[in-house]
């Protein structure tokens, strides 16, 4: 899996505005604010937005986003300086930086997610959209690049080395040119002001990678499953619905053992912890150690420390997975002066929690959802998920949540890493096209859907998401993997 920065660059005095440009007001909040928040719902990590002239005023506008601000000392010397202190705190694990000015008010998520589709299915060194031919920014550059990046001087930027590996770029045409423009002067501000409202610029259908052509059986040909030696399963709707196991559940875990296939148990549930996930199993007649269980709880607490110090005060909305998540990981529980509210699924929500919750983001606090699932399954039928809580909060502040669950990034990086796998011999077994599915293919997954929890055939056949293959359960599933491994021995159907 590809992890893919962003890098804006926001160093730069303006002298047009009376103000500094990164502090103009876009649809309520800053527009470095509104830029930031573009790059983290597109799943860029980590966000590191480089500052300079009047940076103690700039800093202030983003709150507690979930960025990572360094200083440029040296902006008065051109924009490769501050490319050199971006590319200078990237993780070693970065493969590819998407750079993004801080006065493009009209790219999209949608944009920025695309670009990192076309170099993951082009192997290109760099990416950028044009419109009528003529290149723009932001750029997406690949790591194997950043030596020579680094290396350029004054306003160059990166131009030298577009013209220098021309015949090793990837392109997205832009139909809208307002989408691109920066805004350079009071004109540039007005005209794009009236640009979103009037005529908002149409999104970017979804990357290319999450189309998949549609398949005609729910068996997949020979080669689907034979490279698979790590899986990553989710459970609610998968293993269980409820209190009831699927049927094939033990069978199914004896497989895996059996051909010796790695797995986590992946779930965007956040309420419980792992050691009840595995009690649950034990109860159904199979034994997991906790540390084959991931929650989005777990995700939800390692995302905040990467950014935030321990002893930093947090709201919890959520049940004991969260907060006992976020306690491990050294954070203050409270509901007073909380810097980050983080929201996950809670069977007790009360108006009271939500009025705590919304008046600190109110105040500024940062707003971290564990997963958007906006129903959850059970015996019973679906009812309502965490992606209703977050709904709630959403339309009642303005402020969009970080999504930290499936199909975002996190979950998928964390269960590869536990395991030590790679994603090309890797599964994503799941229930829901747009979590579990979407997620999985924009990881580079096999993904395998089953019928038994939220989709349905129905379901299926109207999304343009395609999994790789579909069973109606994992007991299917399990009879299918032994058909394709010993074509000879597999009980007839």
């Amino acid at each position: 899996m590809k992890q893919i920065a962003a890098i804006i660059l926001a160093a730069g005095a303006s002298t047009r505005f009376g103000q500094p440009k990164q502090l103009l007001d876009w649809d309520g909040v800053p527009l470095l604010a509104h830029v930031s928040n573009l790059a983290l719902s597109a799943g860029l990590a980590p966000v590191i937005v480089v500052l300079g002239c009047q940076a103690d005023a700039i800093r202030a506008a983003l709150g507690t986003r979930a960025v990572q601000v360094v200083m440029n000392w040296r902006w008065k010397e051109g924009m490769s300086t501050s490319v050199q202190v971006g590319l200078a705190a990237l993780p070693p694990e970065t493969e590819a930086a998407i750079f993004l000015q801080c006065d493009q008010p009209l790219i999209t998520a949608d944009l920025l997610q695309a670009l990192v589709a076309r170099f993951e299915e082009t192997g290109a060194s760099i990416a950028y959209p044009t419109h009528a031919g003529q290149r723009s920014t932001p750029v997406l550059f690949a790591r194997r690049l950043f030596p020579e990046l680094a290396a350029v001087n004054g306003d160059e930027g990166g131009r030298s080395l577009i013209i220098r590996y021309a015949k090793d770029v990837a392109t997205i045409e832009i139909t809208d040119p307002d989408v691109l423009a920066d805004v350079d002067t009071p004109a540039d501000y007005k005209h794009l002001r009236v640009s979103t409202i009037h005529h908002p610029p149409s999104t970017l259908p979804s990357p290319p990678s999450l189309l998949h052509p549609p398949f005609s059986t729910l068996h997949p040909p020979l080669s689907t499953l034979h490279p698979i030696t790590h899986l990553i399963v989710d459970m609610d709707g998968v293993l269980w619905r409820g209190d009831e196991p699927m049927p094939g559940l033990a069978e199914f875990f004896s497989f895996l053992r059996q051909h010796h296939i790695g797995f986590v148990l992946a779930t965007n549930n956040s309420s419980w912890l792992p050691e009840q996930y595995a009690a649950k199993l034990a109860r159904f007649g199979v034994e997991v150690s906790p540390e084959y269980i991931l929650a989005s709880a777990q995700v939800a607490a390692a995302y905040l420390a990467g950014f935030a110090q321990p002893g930093t005060r947090v709201y919890a909305i959520g049940e004991e997975g969260i907060r006992r998540a976020l306690e491990q990981r050294g954070f203050v529980l409270t509901d007073e002066g909380a810097a980050y509210v983080v929201v996950g699924w809670d069977r007790r929500l009360t108006w009271d929690k939500l009025t705590t919750a919304a008046l600190l983001i109110h105040a500024g606090a940062g707003f971290i959802g564990t997963n958007s699932d906006t129903n959850y399954p059970t015996e019973r039928g679906p009812v309502p998920g965490n992606g209703a809580q977050l709904a709630a909060l959403e339309t009642t502040t303005g402020v969009a949540p970080v999504v930290v669950g499936k199909p975002e990034p996190w979950m998928y990086e964390q269960a590869l890493r536990r395991m030590g796998a790679r994603p090309e011999t890797t599964a994503v077994i799941g229930d829901r096209l747009d979590t579990d599915i979407a997620g999985g293919i924009r990881a580079g997954l096999t993904t395998v859907l089953v019928l038994s929890g939220i989709a349905t055939e129905a379901s299926l056949a109207a999304s343009p998401i395609k999994p790789d293959l579909v069973c109606a359960s994992i007991e299917e599933l399990t009879q299918v993997w032994m058909d394709q491994l010993c074509p000879y021995k597999g009980a007839p159907r």
